[in-house]
């Protein structure tokens, strides 16, 4: 199983890094998003993983929107509308779109790793290592560069 994230890391603040906080915030809005649509594919026998990992992103959402508030910045809010990147119509194509989302915020995740400072990188490194292996959970070959746009 996943870990929830802890809301005790602290950043540094300059543009750049505020930047790829609120990056990270979109990202996991979507991924909220995403994952409440593919639920509705998943058999009953893997729903309750597949809700944990939905929970998941809803607490990690949660925990970047209250680093950026901590900043006094003011989180993003979800997007009014999202498109999916190709249909989904069964448990395989939901499992495609699952193995997408976390290939996308791994990506993120890695942008952010690269702009925190040596302290704070384990748990932002921890975050990706997660969705890497959600990815295989989600029967995803391994990948060289988890991340990587395809």
């Amino acid at each position: 199983m996943t870990q929830s994230p802890s809301p005790s890391t602290p950043f540094d603040t300059n543009e750049e890094l505020i930047d790829a906080l609120k990056k990270v915030v979109e990202g996991e809005n979507a991924a909220v998003w995403g994952f409440s649509y593919l639920l509705s594919f998943i058999p009953d026998n893997n729903k309750n993983y597949a809700t944990s990992i939905f929970n998941l992103h809803r607490n990690q959402r949660d925990l970047f929107r209250l680093k950026l508030r901590d900043l006094n910045e003011i989180p993003p809010r979800p997007k009014e509308g999202y498109s999916l990147p190709f249909e989904v119509s069964d448990i395989v194509t939901a499992y495609k779109l699952a193995i997408f989302i976390e290939n996308r915020l791994i990506g993120i995740y890695l942008k952010l790793f690269s702009l925190t400072s040596k302290n704070e990188r384990s748990q932002i490194l921890d975050y990706a290592l997660q969705g890497s292996l959600r990815m295989l959970e989600f029967k995803d070959s391994p990948r060289a560069l988890p991340g990587s746009l395809d």
